[in-house]
């Protein structure tokens, strides 16, 4: 009788490819599997030879940060092969007049922008965080060639976005890109004889995003890369890409040989676009924020004057197009397109602040009032990961006595108010004076204005402690234009406390304020040593200039004044090595 089969079936376990260990070196040497016996494989075995096994061994691939200094020569030699290509071609354009550039060209006279295949790594970005304002102050002045560079050496640390979670896209940028398919001939001096290549412009829009955002934070970075790379650009935004790269040359050592030229293209292609925009009924956004950029570059490396009238074309660009900007009582958050609402509040506000803390510095009228149905601009979290975001009015955020935590650039807005409200204080009394008003007015206002600064000061110093004061330079730029403010509406109270005898007992108590604000302006002023020279803010100049004018007038008020002076004097003698600002303003010391 047949056996049975037992045809159940037995769950095992499949045998092991091979035996658990490392191979030991002779079979390695022979490219041979190894049957990893102990204490001697068979191959040994056989042949007789002494079986060893090294259990530590080397990683595989190229050492640890051999691509990133690979990056960095090719980055070097970039830039030498770009000196070499702009002299050669700044001599062949001193032989020629005029070049006229048609749509298939593939220069804009004399200049190449090549359009390479799509990088396929993305360039770290030195943040230059050992650059302290001392070490710049022995560099070259601003708009100059600069003879180091931030990317020399094998070494190069990754940059560090201030916007988390996003990556800055490497893509090549086609020529189409860069001249729009329009016809460019009256922007006849180009770029000097400039090739811009493609790993030139993802750096300088990664150092624009690193450097320059945080203290103009208008753009969507998202939304950026996407329209930058695409080739149906409006002339509008090839400008403003055009304005990002020329602040971005301008805080940056490696880029400033650059900055002259990208500067003197942008400002010919803005005035283009303006002659064209002549009757339309509405403004591109992108054109507004491209002459807000320049302005702060022409603060910062031009002239004065130069950047003021910028900023004023900015400003009139927004008044002609005001329902553009404006937000009704009703919001809603699903509308279509929330970032580019959001967008224009951020391009007003920044234009807002540029317009309050430049005429505090001159004594001028400003342009905006603070009486606007424009809501303030959402966390920057929210903007850049478009989640919608109900924010409340300028007014609600300035009578607000919770200490609730808001962004830098709402803080900027609201202590950009206070001290435009204490220009207007001081226009009006002027005026009270021209006609004999009652003075009565004068001293309601000002202790008004005192009790707002003097609680919005203890709330952020409750948001903001003073370590985070001192470290981050937006902050910092803040606080020291919150105590300027004191030593405004203290300059203010002693016009006038010789023709109210009786109020001389209050002038103790602003005098005290206005001590301790000095005192803690110089502290904040040491700090700026320490800071990344590039990433300091480009109006600090104007806290600097209005606290040394202070210790000039009341130097009686301390015997420590004058030393105090000596440093802020120094501080802002260092700026000047980078920013123009500082010079320009003295013209306007009251």
């Amino acid at each position: 009788m047949p056996q049975s089969v037992d045809l159940s079936v037995k769950s095992s376990t499949p045998p092991a490819r091979q035996n658990p260990g490392a191979a030991c070196e002779e079979c390695r040497r022979r490219k041979v599997r190894c049957d990893r016996q102990q204490p001697s494989c068979g191959l040994c075995l056989s042949s007789g030879v002494q079986c060893q096994v090294t259990t530590p061994r080397p990683p595989r691939g190229p050492k640890r940060g051999y691509l990133k200094a690979l990056q960095a020569r090719i980055a070097t030699l970039e830039g030498t092969l770009l000196q070499q290509q702009q002299q050669q071609q700044q001599q062949n354009h001193n032989n020629t007049n005029t070049i006229t550039i048609s749509p298939e060209d593939t220069t804009i006279d004399g200049i190449t922008f090549t359009d390479h295949p799509p990088l396929t790594w993305d360039f770290p970005i030195t943040t230059d965080d050992d650059t302290t304002l001392h070490d710049l102050c022995q560099g070259t002045a601003p708009g100059t060639a600069s003879g180091g560079s931030s990317l020399d050496g094998g070494s190069v640390h990754a940059s560090t976005s201030p916007i988390q979670g996003f990556e800055t896209p490497t893509d090549g940028v086609t020529f189409s890109d860069l001249v729009l398919g329009r016809k460019m001939s009256e922007l006849s001096d180009g770029l000097d004889g400039i090739n811009i290549s493609n790993l030139m412009q993802a750096d300088l829009d990664q150092l624009y995003f690193d450097r320059v955002h945080s203290f103009a934070p208008v753009l969507h970075q998202r939304r950026y890369f996407t329209w930058a790379r695409s080739i149906a650009k409006t002339e509008a935004q090839s400008c403003l890409r055009y304005a990002m790269w020329t602040l971005a040359a301008s805080v940056s050592a490696h880029y400033q040989n650059i900055g002259d030229s990208l500067y003197r293209y942008t400002r010919r292609a803005l005035e283009n676009l303006e002659s064209k925009s002549m009757g339309l009924a509405m403004t591109e956004m992108e054109q507004v924020q491209a002459w807000l950029l320049l302005a702060i570059h022409e603060f910062m490396c031009v002239d004065f004057s130069r950047g003021w009238v910028s900023a004023g074309r900015a400003f009139r660009l927004i008044q002609l197009n005001w329902l553009q900007y404006s937000d009704g009582t009703d919001v809603n958050l699903t509308q279509t397109d929330w970032v580019d609402a959001e967008q224009k509040r951020r391009t007003f506000w920044l234009a807002y602040c540029l317009d309050r803390f430049v005429s505090v510095r001159n004594n001028s009228p400003m342009t905006f009032s603070e009486q606007s149905t424009i809501r303030l601009p959402a966390p920057e979290i929210d903007f850049q990961n478009e989640q919608p975001t109900l924010t409340g009015f300028l007014s609600e955020a300035i009578a607000a006595r919770d200490a609730i935590v808001t962004s830098t650039f709402t803080e900027c807005i609201v202590v950009a108010t206070v001290i435009g409200r204490a220009l207007s204080h001081r226009q009006q009394s002027v005026m009270d004076n021209i006609y004999l008003n009652e003075s009565r007015d004068f001293w309601d206002r000002h202790e008004w204005i005192n009790a707002i600064l003097i609680q919005r000061m203890d709330v952020f110093s409750l948001n903001y402690p003073t370590a985070m004061q001192e470290a981050d330079p937006m902050v910092l730029f803040i606080s020291m234009m919150w105590r300027t403010t004191v030593l405004y509406m203290y300059q203010l109270l002693k016009s006038v406390i010789h023709s109210t005898e009786e109020k001389r007992s209050m002038l103790a108590d602003y005098t005290r304020q206005s001590t301790i604000a000095a005192k803690e302006i110089v502290n904040l002023t040491n700090k700026l040593s320490q800071l990344n020279s590039f990433k300091v803010h480009p109006l600090t100049p104007i806290p600097l200039s209005l606290c040394a004018e202070f210790f000039v007038s009341y130097h009686e008020l301390s015997d420590t004044y004058s030393k105090q002076l000596q440093e802020i004097t120094e501080a802002m003698h260092g700026l000047m090595s980078f920013s123009n600002l500082g010079p320009g303003l003295g013209a306007y010391s009251r």
